[in-house]
């Protein structure tokens, strides 16, 4: 069976997810995050797509996509490729760095395009983060050659400086309870929760255990912590174990070595 088309937007506006494969890190630093945004920069300035909004968490993207000269499946294979290449290259890892197809959904009225828009800003407020941390929130506040914001802008009021009053106002306000919205099925752990599982799955009563661990059942219960939604940084930081270690733990390389 093919697979299913994806649903075009009238508006040619699309909320768009990039996921790291089996929820692996994207970004391990800010060096990492910039460089992805010079390449969405690069594309933007060929004519590709507009960008109207970003988030980058750890393992996931939120890009508010408005395409333009190329398909938006175009656009997202080519950033995709570009910054996995970049990306083995640094950590010195072979493979998918995304999983599979990225998500989109159309955008196709005002009202939901300000409501994603909010959404995609709010996402780093989930984990405790600022909301402007490595968001296009600031960009609205002054003018920025990466983000496109005279669209969402016109949206408050036609005077600038009105309208990013209006934007700030809007962007203070929460969520509404029921947001269903694309996302990843499952959110990180908190620390407490994760050291819980550490413990739990360890069969340990204190994290730093796992690095006395023998070679094989210390890198089953790492692969095992990967696969309960903990993130490779969480799991170096709590454990104390080299983080390229746990970042190799059940790798096809690692199983081979």
């Amino acid at each position: 069976m093919g697979r299913q088309a994806r649903e075009k937007s009238e508006s040619g506006i699309y909320h768009v997810m990039l996921r790291g494969i089996n929820q692996t890190q994207l970004f391990y630093d800010a060096e990492d995050r910039q460089e992805f945004l010079n390449r969405v920069a690069r594309l933007k300035a060929d004519g590709a797509f507009g960008l109207l909004a970003y988030c980058l968490m750890g393992n996931h993207i939120h890009l508010l996509i408005q395409e333009k000269e190329e398909s938006l499946s175009l656009s997202m294979k080519r950033l995709s490729l570009s910054y996995s290449y970049w990306f083995n290259a640094k950590y010195d890892r072979s493979g998918y760095l995304f999983q599979g197809r990225f998500k989109s959904e159309p955008v196709n009225d005002d009202a939901y395009l300000l409501a994603v828009f909010r959404y995609i800003h709010h996402n780093p407020l989930k984990i405790g983060e600022r909301i402007d941390s490595w968001t296009s929130y600031n960009d609205y506040l002054s003018p920025s050659e990466l983000i496109d914001s005279d669209l969402i802008l016109s949206l408050f009021s036609d005077d600038k400086a009105e309208a990013r009053t209006h934007y700030r106002r809007y962007m203070s306000e929460s969520l509404p309870e029921k947001c269903e919205m694309l996302d990843i099925e499952s959110e990180r752990l908190s620390d407490r929760q994760a050291i819980e599982k550490i413990k739990q799955l360890g069969n340990i009563d204190s994290c730093n255990q796992v690095a006395e661990f023998d070679k094989e059942v210390r890198d089953k219960l790492l692969c095992s912590l990967k696969k309960e939604r903990l993130s490779v940084r969480q799991i170096s930081r709590l454990t104390g174990i080299n983080r390229g270690i746990v970042q190799r733990a059940g790798s096809k390389r690692e199983l081979e070595s």
